[in-house]
């Protein structure tokens, strides 16, 4: 590559170099490679580069004035203040107090119950995969349009007395058994939980690179801990309420009583995607009207932003994302899992007859209308099922419902990569503008092979050709610049107003 007059940081703005003592400048680096030439062109060397780092910086700030929070618009007064970028930056310490409150979110407590459900799940699938919005999820439980979460039964008998029945439920968990010592977390050190700060585990002396890596696996190491024993806490507080029940110390309303469990349990179904049993009613899809537990349903979600499937011409070369417009990124709404419909939704119908826990009556008070589910269970499971023509798709939630971000998921993703191509031009540009050459023969090779190769034609035609070659190079660079940042700055300005009106 040719000379490079500026260095980008991670936010592509330039960065200004330090001229140490006793060390070449860029200036006279550059004059040094270009001893070679004639003597007049050391000075338009020199302009050259200086306009280059000028049209570089211009050019990337541009990209930069909104995202910085700087608008400039005489008639915007306090724009800046109100206007909040959904992709603002946060600090690794915002995200990782994110992610610590979210993990807190989807705590399974036994005393936020609805219907004989609970507002979290119960941890048949990973942390990882919990990715929802779980302060949206709660509240559409307890609106009852989306099932609870249930402790679910790993099998179900129908020939199980109420005894037996009753006896294994009340043997249930809050949440599922965590793997204590998962292998990824094998040889991690995890400190002092109590102290948020964890940077003395880290070896000084590694990279930057190094450090932000080491630094992620323990911060994952010891939330994956944290969860443990913040859920042990539930569980723990969970039995002593059970114990003091049983030794008739105090009476929990928040406790489900006999003739609940039992019901919840009775008149349960398989969900065909996880194959556990779970208390009914489950939710159905729209499309097909198949059952789906909670549990499942949330690890639905829409793919990740992607560039279009085209079909690949193998006598083309293939081209890289920094080289393709970020506006053509796209993410598909999800499918239905059973039928394959797109854009996935679910319909609830909660029991008329159990309203109990949130919004409900005490789940301690609650009595059942049937006395025996036996040839009732039938019934109440076609009942929870939605016909096609009484579907209120009002109350329909689809996954997009319970990660309301994805948009702006896409768009951060589409700034990303427009970033990335940014950098990507203003260095290819600033490299022409330094050097000519580059431009001339970009498509040859790299400008060190070209330059041997190419010596003697480029000293036989050093002429006025040269020059001005060199000089319509520069202008047509220079307008190409400017273009390029005015398209830049007006993309910002009908993303941060398009932003506006949707508030």
């Amino acid at each position: 590559m040719g000379n490079v007059p500026t260095k980008l940081d991670q936010d592509g703005n330039p960065v200004e170099t330090v001229n140490r003592p006793g060390y070449p400048t860029s200036g006279s680096m550059s004059s040094a490679s270009g001893a070679t030439s004639t003597t007049d062109q050391s000075p338009n060397r020199g302009t050259r580069t200086r306009r280059a780092s000028s049209l570089v910086s211009t050019f990337l700030n541009s990209g930069n004035r909104y995202r910085s929070g700087s608008i400039q618009d005489p008639n915007a007064q306090g724009a800046a203040s109100a206007y909040s970028s959904p992709h603002k930056r946060r600090s690794s310490k915002e995200k990782e107090a994110i992610k610590e409150q979210h993990a807190r979110n989807i705590l399974v407590r036994y005393d936020e119950s609805v219907d004989g459900g609970f507002l979290a799940p119960y941890g048949s699938y990973g942390f990882d995969k919990l990715d929802y919005n779980a302060d949206v999820v709660k509240s559409l439980i307890i609106q009852r349009r989306l099932a609870p979460f249930y402790t679910p039964l790993q099998d179900f008998d129908s020939s199980w007395s109420r005894e037996e029945l009753l006896k294994i439920v009340e043997g249930l968990p809050l949440h599922a058994a965590f793997n204590e010592h998962p292998e990824e977390f094998e040889d991690i050190p995890t400190g002092d939980l109590n102290k948020p700060n964890f940077d003395y585990l880290i070896d000084r002396n590694c990279t930057k690179k190094e450090y932000r890596r080491t630094h992620a696996k323990i911060f994952r190491a010891r939330l994956h801990k944290k969860r443990i024993i913040w859920q042990e806490t539930e569980n723990e507080v969970f039995l002593e309420a059970k114990l003091d029940v049983r030794s008739g110390k105090v009476k929990n309303n928040y406790l489900p009583s006999e003739e609940l469990k039992y019901d919840l349990y009775a008149n349960g179904s398989e969900c065909p995607i996880c194959f556990l049993y779970i208390p009914g009613p489950l939710n159905y899809s729209t499309c097909c009207q198949q059952p789906i537990c909670t549990e499942c349903f949330v690890q639905i979600k829409r793919a990740d932003p992607h560039f279009p499937h085209d079909e690949v011409d193998p006598t083309q070369p293939v081209k890289d994302d920094s080289e393709k417009d970020p506006n053509l990124l796209t993410t598909e709404p999800a499918n239905c899992p059973y039928c394959a419909t797109t854009e996935f939704t679910i319909i609830y119908t909660p029991p008329k007859d159990r309203k109990v826990g949130i919004q409900g009556i005490p789940p301690a008070t609650y009595k059942s209308s049937v006395p025996q589910a036996g040839d009732d269970n039938q019934d109440k499971k076609s009942e929870d099922k939605p016909e096609s023509k009484d579907i209120n798709m009002s109350n329909a939630v689809s996954s997009d419902d319970i990660r309301p971000d994805w948009e702006a998921k896409l768009n951060k993703e589409r700034q990303r990569l427009a970033r990335r191509s940014a950098n990507a031009t203003a260095i290819h540009v600033s490299n022409q503008l330094v050097n000519p050459e580059y431009a001339v023969s970009g498509n040859q090779g790299s400008p060190t092979r070209r330059g041997s190769a190419q010596n003697s034609r480029a000293t036989s035609n050093s002429g006025s050709r040269r020059s001005q070659r060199q000089g319509k190079s520069i202008e047509e660079l220079e307008n190409q610049m400017v273009q390029e940042a005015i398209r830049l700055s007006l993309k910002e300005e009908e993303q941060r107003k398009s932003s506006t009106d949707k508030k």
